[in-house]
């Protein structure tokens, strides 16, 4: 009946979500943890996406040597093929795709590296209602295939992958409003993950500075916070480490 239905969907949207805010310098491996973790949510039995917010993660599809065509349509789609990107994780939403990307601003702007992920990350926050409702009617829908398929509750856990550049976190505020939002608005219960390269254990100063920008990166965002040594298999090639 129509009235269990709309009950069924209430309900489901009354509850909270699940997800962790995966933060950290930039080549610390945050998008490797991603589909790591979503791999192993899914092997566990969880339904996991990943919503990626770094509008820098563009990875190039490589495309074969292809025959020189006459035909303007086909050299056309061949163009297009190659800007085309790609991720190693299943997302919800990819803002490189669905909202700005870095590589648009760099070149219509002529901004350059820093200047442009600023840009592209206030940019968002400024549209967070449409990244919002999109997150919320893209899991909403998937979340009733699922329901309707296997006749049982169905919640995803969602992976969010931020930017790494720590001017964001350090002098802007937009992921600390884009990440209040998502708890207080659309009911997110987050936990932030920072990674941190095991390199930064190779001697006191990278340490130091590391546990600094971690405890700050973690009072600003006010999220339980989970740090990180990621690279930890790489850790012998260091050597000796201080602190024993």
């Amino acid at each position: 009946p129509p009235d269990i239905i709309t009950g069924d969907v209430t309900r489901r949207r009354n509850m909270p979500r699940y997800g962790q805010a995966i933060i950290g310098p930039p080549g610390s491996g945050k998008t490797t943890y991603c589909n790591g973790m979503q791999q192993y949510l899914r092997a566990i039995g969880r339904k996991c996406l990943v919503v990626n917010f770094d509008p820098a993660n563009e990875v190039p599809v490589s495309l074969p040597n292809a025959v020189t065509s006459t035909n303007h349509d086909e050299n056309k789609s061949e163009s297009a093929a190659e800007h085309e990107s790609h991720l190693p994780y299943d997302t919800l939403l990819d803002v490189c795709e669905d909202i700005v990307s870095i590589s648009s601003v760099m070149e219509e702007l002529d901004l350059g590296p820093n200047g442009g992920l600023v840009y592209c990350m206030e940019y968002i926050e400024k549209h967070f209602d449409h990244v919002m409702e999109q997150i919320e009617s893209r899991l909403s829908s998937l979340e009733e295939e699922e329901e309707e398929e296997n006749d049982s509750s169905v919640s995803y856990y969602i992976l969010f992958d931020f930017p790494g550049q720590v001017e964001l976190y350090t002098h802007c505020t937009c992921v600390q409003n884009m990440l209040k939002r998502l708890v207080d608005e659309a009911d997110f219960r987050l936990t932030a993950v920072q990674l941190i390269d095991a390199h930064q254990c190779a001697d006191p100063s990278k340490f130091i500075s590391a546990v600094l920008l971690a405890t700050t990166m973690m009072l600003r965002l006010e999220l339980p916070t989970v740090n990180v040594l990621s690279k930890v298999d790489l850790i012998n090639q260091y050597g000796s480490l201080a602190f024993n």
